[in-house]
């Protein structure tokens, strides 16, 4: 098979050891309003000891406090820490030397949940939830699978209630694999190999699964024995849904033939790429209930300003629990070879094409990397500008920039900025060291010397922000 490429608060400033931000600097950015605040820096001291080194992965709650991960020059070698906007504190500590401690061989891919809780990874297949108070572990290596056997796990995702579900081979039980969710306290098997496809047949593959905060779980797998080879299935415990299947007929026309990783929103809506056949498209995008699907976006399909969607429809891909998708495309037959788009109940928006100037610079957009989709429908990216036009080099070629349409997009960041006293060389060019929320985007941005730093780029104004949350204290 050929794989599609494919959230009452708890004070984080009481967790375990804090120590106060090494130096707040407000900076004005390129977007009206902006202001950068450095949460944590390599070379600065890291609570419980050490310095930072280096920073692997960022995320950012409602409430905008800031997890991240990082490698640390010792006495510990990597540590998940919050930032709160005041105050950093330690969650964990990877190579902890404290005999009392928790000992953890590394821990990272830290994840916020809704109540202020860090759900992070440790000894390379464990993941672990600190709420506030306590260390529990979620699951770990060796762990019983439900139906027998233990566990070792492959990889997995969590939900804003702190719930993850994972994917995991199955050693000495009727099973081999499985997804699996849990809390802590109760694990339940949303699919196995030594169970049913909802198709017919059985399950031969299970691939990284999706999940929203209601414990639904969407998944890619395989399957023989039944009329389908490979399918896009919903779980929840109890009851398995096909959403998208191979060989049936798709939004336009088409047939199915394969699928990329899912996404999954609150409503239960999956969103996924899908090869397809028998039809005048070779790929496309959907989303899908169980019940209805529809085509976001389609191979050959006319795009909003210009040319049509090619049969690429490159990852990031990111929706929200509106309902709403961002999607980056190759474009063909137009001026511009690809560009950044926001679906939202049948219309869809251009935010960004390459060739088309960048707003808050004289550059042009050269191509696009990771993406983010609020809730309130604001669209983030990373975007690189095209060398020697407009004045742009190698120095200043990378931006944030945030915006719901091209009407509206505006810059929040840019290589060659000075932040902190220190030019701002390069922004992330991978995915999990950039993150939004209503009011702010967190990045890790590199320096002179391969410097690091966790950045808080607020974009909206505190003022704005602190009625927001009185508004939800209220309800």
């Amino acid at each position: 098979m050929n794989r599609i490429g494919s959230n009452s608060v708890v004070p984080v400033c009481a967790l375990l050891v804090a120590l106060p931000l090494a130096g707040m600097p407000l900076v004005a950015g390129p977007m009206n309003g902006t202001r950068h605040t450095v949460i944590a820096a390599s070379g600065t001291a890291a609570p419980a000891g050490g310095n930072y080194t280096t920073f692997m992965h960022v995320t950012v709650n409602e409430w905008s406090q800031i997890a991240f991960d990082a490698s640390l020059g010792g006495p510990s070698t990597s540590g998940v820490f919050v930032g709160d906007g005041t105050r950093t504190s330690m969650i964990a500590l990877g190579g902890d030397p404290n005999p009392a401690a928790a000992k953890f061989a590394s821990v990272g891919n830290s994840f916020f949940t809704a109540d202020g809780g860090v759900v992070f990874d440790a000894n390379f297949t464990d993941t672990f939830r600190y709420d506030g108070r306590v260390t529990i572990p979620l699951v770990q290596n060796g762990d019983p699978a439900p139906g027998g056997g233990t566990v070792t796990p492959l990889s997995r995702v969590t939900n804003g209630r702190g719930t993850i579900a994972y994917q995991a081979s199955v050693i000495g039980g009727t099973a081999t694999q499985g997804i699996f969710r849990t809390d802590g306290a109760n694990t339940v098997v949303i699919a196995s190999d030594a169970g049913a496809a909802p198709t017919g047949g059985t399950f031969t593959s299970l691939f990284t699964p999706a999940m929203n905060n209601r414990g639904q779980v969407a998944f890619e797998t395989e399957m023989t024995g039944g009329p389908a080879e490979f399918a896009i299935v919903r779980g929840d415990g109890i009851t398995l849904t096909p959403v998208f299947v191979a060989d049936q007929i798709a939004p336009g026309g088409a047939t199915f033939q394969d699928f990329g990783d899912p996404l999954i929103n609150k409503q239960g809506q999956v969103v996924a790429v899908a090869s397809l056949v028998n039809g005048a498209s070779g790929a496309g995008l959907f989303i899908g209930d169980g019940a209805n699907a529809v085509a976001i976006a389609l191979d050959g399909q006319p795009a909003p300003k210009g040319g049509s969607y090619s049969a690429s429809f490159d990852k990031p891909l990111t929706t929200n629990d509106r309902g709403e998708v961002a999607f980056s495309a190759r474009l063909k037959g137009g001026t511009s070879p690809r560009g950044i788009f926001r679906w939202n109940a049948g219309e869809t928006t251009t935010l960004a094409l390459a060739g088309t100037i960048a707003p808050g610079t004289t550059g042009t957009f050269a191509s696009f990397g990771d993406m983010k989709l609020g809730n309130d429908g604001r669209v983030a990216f990373i975007g690189t500008l095209v060398p020697g036009v407009g004045g742009v080099d190698f120095s200043n070629n990378m931006g944030i920039w945030v915006g719901t349409s091209d009407a509206d997009l505006q810059l929040v960041v840019r290589t060659g900025e000075v932040i902190d006293g220190k030019v701002l060389m390069r922004l992330p060019s991978g995915l999990g060291q950039f993150d939004m929320n209503d009011d702010a985007i967190v990045w890790i941005g590199t320096f002179p010397s391969r410097s690091t730093a966790v950045v808080f780029s607020r974009t909206r104004s505190e003022s704005e922000d602190t009625q927001d949350r009185d508004s939800h204290h209220q309800r």
